[in-house]
């Protein structure tokens, strides 16, 4: 007599697993490799797929969420730091960027962070500019974005130089100051975020143009944030040479 069980041959077959929605979610947030808002979502959703894979054990998905996992922690660290070197580095740093190299007679780091004349210049030259700098002002202390100029608005994105008014605190007091800054290169039009030109905008003793060579940044009103500009006038002022590669504008 035959002890074996009987089996049935036309027993139906074990239903297809189903894949999990949250790590497919995860999977397609992480499509745009270099965007990091996406990334760094593609990541949550992969973790949050995997403890849901745990709880649902009869889906689907498990290297689908670890991909989405690993890919957008790795890729939300590139693209950061890529955004970060590119440009977002000098928007955040600003000024302090700009001038700590300048005062400091730091010729190698005034090649990183300017261009043209001023990145030319011997420690020298720079020290003799601003040797002339403190004895009108006194000791270099900070900057900021200024509080008393906003931005223009009229600043085309397409020009690829913009002003950016500063306040530069010395030890005798703030003072306001533009920045020449150079978003893109007019040659190549590859992004360079990067220092070009100085004015010390000083009416009392005449504004200070830094470097020689250079075309100032073009003259900002002094007016508060939300105040509504007055008509700009097409008269310009005379420049004079002043000490070290520097120009005074009377």
């Amino acid at each position: 007599m035959n002890d074996q069980p009987i089996v049935d041959s036309d027993q139906s077959a074990a239903p297809a697993r189903s894949w999990n929605r949250t790590a497919v979610l995860a999977a397609m947030f992480c499509i745009p490799f270099f965007c990091p808002p996406m990334t760094l979502i593609g990541a949550g959703a992969g973790a949050f797929a995997l403890r849901s894979l745990k709880k649902n054990p009869d889906t689907k998905g498990a290297w689908l969420a670890w991909t989405a996992l690993s890919f957008g922690v790795v890729c939300t660290i590139l693209a950061s730091w890529m955004f970060w070197v590119s440009g977002l580095r000098t928007i955040v740093l600003g000024p302090s960027l700009a001038l700590a190299p300048l005062f400091a007679n730091d010729t190698q780091g005034m090649k990183r962070e300017w261009d043209g004349p001023a990145a030319a210049l011997s420690q020298e030259q720079l020290a003799q500019f601003t040797t002339f700098v403190s004895d009108r002002y006194g000791k270099y202390l900070s900057a900021h974005i200024s509080e008393k100029r906003a931005t223009p608005l009229e600043q085309s994105w397409k020009r690829s130089m913009v002003v950016i008014p500063i306040t530069i605190v010395f030890s005798s007091g703030p003072i306001e100051a533009d920045l020449g800054l150079e978003r893109f290169n007019q040659k190549t039009g590859k992004s360079s975020m990067i220092w070009r030109s100085l004015r010390i905008v000083d009416a009392a003793n005449a504004d200070v143009l830094f470097p020689e060579g250079e075309p100032a940044p073009p003259a900002l009103e002094t007016r508060k944030l939300g105040e509504i500009p007055a008509p700009q006038s097409s008269g310009g002022a005379n420049t004079t040479t002043a000490p070290a590669k520097a120009q005074q504008t009377p």
